[in-house]
């Protein structure tokens, strides 16, 4: 008589392969992150071509872009580089991600798999903090090409609130295994990546602004264009990474 398995659904681990999962359920705890974000105008009918039907853009077209050291998390070290577009869903105000770039496996993974995160691998992301008091942010898809180099000037500290919290939304689509034009499921969803600015002992945030730019080199998905720089900041923060919502299944 033929036997089958003994690996019921009811003891499948949350990913990939699931009788040996590589992370355990959310929340994901994130724990004195480093970060520079640059929020800058940028080209309306660029955005447009990116964004989803649902998503209606936010004008004047404004985007921003992440460059963060995750020095420790649950599922790892990493660092990672992402941009945001702000735009409405259902006139509320959120951030569509058309592009992140990561140096971890498991942040790769589990990004894509939960959130629809259209993660891929970089050479190299690296916070640089220098003795003239600026931090310089690099990016390399491949080594050397200079993908993406950001500097911002530490000049004023900044309360914790300049940190602020909107929603992300990323496009996760689940290819067809047999081949088909349709996905096998394509949803749009939202996640809050609340960040929480570190205190200092004399009770100021870890967060600061000052004069930067940012300039990219080899194209890469990130790349988007810059009209004008509107705010430059670096800080460093906690994080949790909780579950998402589906704010539309296709």
């Amino acid at each position: 008589m033929a036997k089958k398995g003994r690996l019921t659904p009811d003891k499948w681990g949350p990913f990939m392969p699931v009788h040996s999962p590589l992370a355990g359920k959310a929340p994901w705890h994130y724990r004195d992150t480093e970060c520079v974000v640059i929020e800058f105008a940028t080209d309306a009918e660029t955005c447009l071509d990116l964004l989803p039907s649902d998503l209606e853009l936010f004008e004047p077209a404004t985007a921003f872009m992440v460059i963060e050291t995750n020095h420790w998390t649950t599922i790892g070290p990493y660092s990672e580089v992402y941009n945001g577009i702000l735009c409405t869903w259902k006139g509320e105000l959120h951030a569509y991600v058309p592009a992140v770039y990561v140096t971890g496996e498991n942040s790769q993974i589990l990004g894509r798999e939960v959130y629809g995160f259209g993660k891929k691998r970089a050479h190299r992301i690296e916070l640089i903090n220098h003795d003239d008091g600026q931090v310089e942010a690099i990016m390399e898809v491949k080594r050397g090409d200079r993908a993406l180099r950001a500097i911002v000037r530490t000049a004023r500290n900044e309360p914790a609130s300049a940190i602020g919290t909107l929603p992300l939304i990323c496009l996760r689509v689940i290819p067809d295994a047999e081949g088909g034009d349709k996905p096998a499921l394509a949803q749009l969803i939202s996640v809050l990546f609340s960040a929480v600015p570190l205190i200092g002992s004399d009770g100021k945030a870890e967060v600061y602004s000052g004069p930067g730019h940012l300039a990219f080199g080899s194209p890469s998905d990130a790349q988007l264009p810059i009209s004008t720089i509107l705010s430059c900041k670096y800080a460093r923060f906690n994080a949790d990474l909780p579950y998402g919502k589906v704010l539309k299944t296709f």
